[in-house]
């Protein structure tokens, strides 16, 4: 599989305008560090579109082999709109024989978003 392509399908299906659920062979499981695995991927959808209304991702480097793959990326956004947030993550996926998603598994650090909600803004005083 051409991975390197397969993921760019990804980069334009996130976000409101995209047609992420299509990636998706029933029943597939999503999980992150915020969900426990769910099969209920419109619901991720939803919240990620609510949460992060312009929500993109750069996608850095990709691996893969017959069954899956890991990719690793960076998403920006801003949460509630207004609030702009910077992640690195990698992603896990396995793939059925026709390509759609099986498992998908987000890795990123919570922490690294609670540095940046908590941090001073640029150019404020002390």
């Amino acid at each position: 599989m051409d991975w390197k392509s397969w993921v760019e399908k990804i980069e334009s299906a996130l976000g409101a305008d995209g047609d992420f659920l299509s990636l998706f062979a029933p029943g597939a499981l999503f999980s992150d560090p915020v969900n426990a695995p769910t099969t209920d991927i419109a619901a991720i959808e939803a919240m990620t579109n609510a949460s992060f209304p312009d929500w993109r991702q750069q996608i850095t480097s990709v691996h893969g082999d017959g069954s899956g793959c890991a990719f690793e990326w960076i998403g920006r956004g801003t949460l509630g709109g207004t609030t702009p947030i910077e992640i690195e993550g990698c992603t896990v996926l396995d793939v059925d024989d026709r390509g759609l998603i099986t498992c998908w598994r987000d890795y990123f650090d919570l922490k690294a978003i609670d540095a940046q909600l908590t941090s001073p803004p640029v150019g404020a005083s002390e």
